[in-house]
């Protein structure tokens, strides 16, 4: 067994704090904290949010690393700016009206299912698009783009797989939500190989009718792209020690 120990990856996710992060980082894009305004104690804060201190005192630390708050010591955290300037963190956490960790709730909930009910219900014809869409993928020469745009057509053809139109027509509504997020995060350090990787195993489970397979290589994909967030997040954090 321990000959295989060191093998293993550690898997990262999005924490408590970057979720918190998030919808601090709405409420003060939104004006509710108003630029000027003095934060609650960090006690009050993580009371509000339900969270531990540390976790409070991380989020805000996160959030000034993108430009949002100030703190002043003995005197208080404050908001200087209510507008992200620089791709950065928020970036990341924050997307319109809504964070990105709601985002990917919502996302292991519908391609879970797709991938599943696709497993059991795709055509020949299904079968030949996605295998065609996979194999544009793999072309290295392509921009990432284009990648995105065809990430969201496989996603998009296993939700028509699934040959549930409901399902389908929710996730067609989802899709300029996606292709915007997705280009913001395609350039993260290795995430187009991993995304490429999930991909080939969600269709190979789909095709060859593992259901089971199916839905737990979609949850994978999902959690794969936190992964790669969690370690991006971490490194700014990280840096300023």
């Amino acid at each position: 067994m321990a000959e295989y120990a060191s093998k293993i990856e550690r898997v990262e996710r999005l924490r408590v704090s970057d979720s918190v992060a998030a919808q601090l980082t709405q409420l003060i894009t939104k004006g509710v904290y108003a630029v000027g305004e003095k934060l609650p104690a960090e006690r009050v804060l993580a009371e509000e949010f339900g969270v531990s201190r540390s976790s409070m005192r991380e989020a805000i630390r996160g959030i000034e690393a993108s430009g949002l708050l100030n703190s002043s010591h003995g005197v208080g955290v404050f908001v200087v700016s209510n507008a992200v300037s620089t791709a950065g963190q928020s970036d990341l956490l924050v997307f319109e009206d809504f964070t990105v960790p709601e985002l990917f709730e919502v996302r292991r909930m519908m391609e879970r299912d797709a991938a599943g009910w696709a497993a059991k219900r795709i055509t020949p014809a299904l079968t030949s698009e996605l295998e065609s869409i996979m194999e544009q993928c793999a072309d290295p020469d392509l921009s990432d783009e284009d990648f995105v745009r065809l990430d969201i057509k496989l996603h998009q053809t296993i939700a028509k797989a699934s040959r549930n139109e409901l399902l389908a027509t929710l996730y067609g509504g989802l899709e300029p939500t996606l292709l915007k997020y997705s280009l913001r995060v395609i350039a993260l350090p290795g995430r187009r190989e991993h995304s490429h990787a999930g991909h080939a195993r969600i269709v190979d489970a789909i095709v060859t009718g593992r259901v089971r397979e199916a839905r737990e290589a979609a949850v994978a994909h999902i959690r794969d792209v936190e992964r790669d967030i969690a370690k991006n997040l971490a490194q700014p954090v990280a840096s300023q020690g």
